[in-house]
């Protein structure tokens, strides 16, 4: 049995947290943009945290399910229901055979993972399930979902799946979950810090300021291999520049009519453009979720502070983690 894409939305693809140390020979990581999300929707179906997620952007598929399924939704602003349910995001759901899952977008709405219990049945290509776009391999086919799509389910049961199918067969949703305030250290601001690099140097102070006394609107030309921004230009200098240097996810590239880039998962290797410094790391789940016309504000920090940054965030990770441990103990003892 299997989920049918009745229709596939706009841009809807299987992640993990990606295929890391092959960039050295031009392999792309790919993965979940949002990794939080994809991590939170999976604990919530008892999934192990490397299970593929179905990553939605900004217009959401309509999918019908073919069997009894656990499912969780985790992402930003999102609205579903069935025939018969509300489905709220951070949310653990039973879906009945032949329930239909459809969505309610809004302005807000980015990016929304789909966790299912047991897993999706997909394409596996070194150690990851994610879909790379470029070479058409990983997820399903190694492409977006399309009209029509029936993707197996792997049921890949644990004794707690088992558990969750038989205490949801009358209630059809737990009553627990996570709530908007617990996750609201993590997405709510619209402040990124930005850690210089090597090629920071490439620019004169007065642009550095500038990059950080204004702030810059998500256009329209944003995808899953970076983010176009608009709003103060940029200069950079040009001359006596390496043809190519390396980028990471979060670097921030200047163009050469001063438009920044935000580089994300599926970027290229090897960038030709000045590069004004480095999303913080644990600023990038939050960047995922800012929706085209979000204003973004930028704040240069040192190492000292993002290690001590990165340090806090991993604290309230696990803290968020072992909440949704605590309440699934309960469940299981039920």
């Amino acid at each position: 049995m299997s989920i049918i894409i009745e229709n596939s939305g706009l841009f809807s693809s299987f992640q993990d947290f990606g295929r890391k140390g092959y960039e050295h020979d031009g392999v792309i990581a790919c993965g979940a943009l949002d990794t939080l999300a994809h991590e939170i929707a999976n604990r919530l179906v008892a999934n192990d945290k490397h299970e593929a997620t179905l990553e939605m952007t900004n217009k959401m598929p309509t999918i019908r399910f073919t069997e009894p399924t656990l499912i969780a939704l985790a992402g930003g602003h999102v609205k579903a229901y069935t025939e018969n349910m509300t489905i709220q995001p951070y949310k653990l759901y039973l879906l009945d055979e032949g329930d239909v899952l459809r969505f309610k977008e809004t302005s807000y709405t980015s990016r929304v993972y789909l966790a299912v219990g047991g897993g999706f049945k997909l394409s596996s290509w070194l150690g990851s399930y994610s879909t790379d776009f470029n070479v058409k391999i990983g997820g399903f086919f190694g492409r977006q979902l399309q009209n029509g799509d029936q993707i197996e389910l792997k049921r890949d049961y644990t004794s707690r799946h088992h558990k969750l199918f038989k205490n949801l067969a009358d209630t059809k949703k737990t009553d627990w979950g996570i709530d908007g305030y617990a996750l609201s250290f993590n997405y709510m601001s619209d402040v990124f810090h930005v850690i210089k690099n090597k090629g920071t140097q490439d620019f004169k102070e007065d642009a550095v300021h500038r990059f950080t006394k204004y702030d810059y609107k998500v256009t329209s030309k944003a995808n899953r291999m970076g983010m176009i921004l608009e709003g103060e230009k940029i200069k950079a200098f040009y001359d006596d520049m390496p043809p190519y240097q390396t980028v990471k996810k979060g670097t921030i590239q200047i163009k050469r009519d001063g438009t920044p880039i935000i580089l994300l998962n599926d970027h290229y290797t090897l960038g030709s453009y000045p590069q004004l410094g480095t999303i913080a790391s644990y600023h990038l789940t939050k960047l995922a979720q800012k929706p085209q016309g979000a204003r973004l504000k930028f704040q240069f920090i040192d190492i000292e502070t993002a290690e001590k940054n990165l340090v806090k965030y991993s604290n309230w990770l696990n803290q968020l983690f072992h909440g949704i441990e605590y309440r699934m103990q309960i469940e299981m003892n039920k």
